[in-house]
């Protein structure tokens, strides 16, 4: 990758060293959850779905900010890796979604390759140096969610 300094002024633009930073850490979280079949995304929905068994897609496309056809996708794409089964819901127009026990195997896969995937992509900064990232990261995507 190229190193932002070549950008000029533009390298010194926050929301480029952002994108820059995000683009390595998910390229490496790829590799990881390559093996088990998913992309970030779909981990993501995974763990999701774990969370709120009996959501329905509505409901999973808000929370990962990806549009309907999206979510459909991902959902069908999670039901042929066996990792979650569609139900009835709460009207005959939603499924309720639940992991199998496939994908509760995956999602503790999912949690265990991202700690480790975590640690190492954050391994330059110091404990204090990580949640000091986290508030600040955390006080952004407040501040953009008040925006939306």
């Amino acid at each position: 990758m190229e190193d932002i300094a070549a950008f000029g002024v533009l390298g010194e633009r926050l929301g480029l060293t952002l994108h820059y930073a995000d683009v390595r850490a998910m390229a490496g979280l790829s590799m990881r959850l390559a093996p088990f079949g998913v992309t970030p995304a779909r981990a993501t929905a995974v763990v999701y779905i774990a969370l709120n068994p009996g959501c329905d897609q509505m409901s999973l496309g808000r929370a990962l900010g990806i549009n309907r056809a999206s979510t459909v996708k991902a959902v069908n794409e999670l039901e042929t890796l066996g990792a979650i089964e569609r139900r009835p819901g709460r009207d005959r127009r939603a499924n309720a979604l639940h992991l199998t026990a496939a994908g509760e195997t995956l999602r503790a896969r999912i949690e265990q390759e991202t700690l480790e995937h975590d640690r190492a992509a954050f391994a330059s900064l110091s404990a204090d140096e990580k949640a000091q990232l986290s508030r600040l990261l955390s006080k952004i995507r407040s501040d953009s969610a008040a925006e939306g």
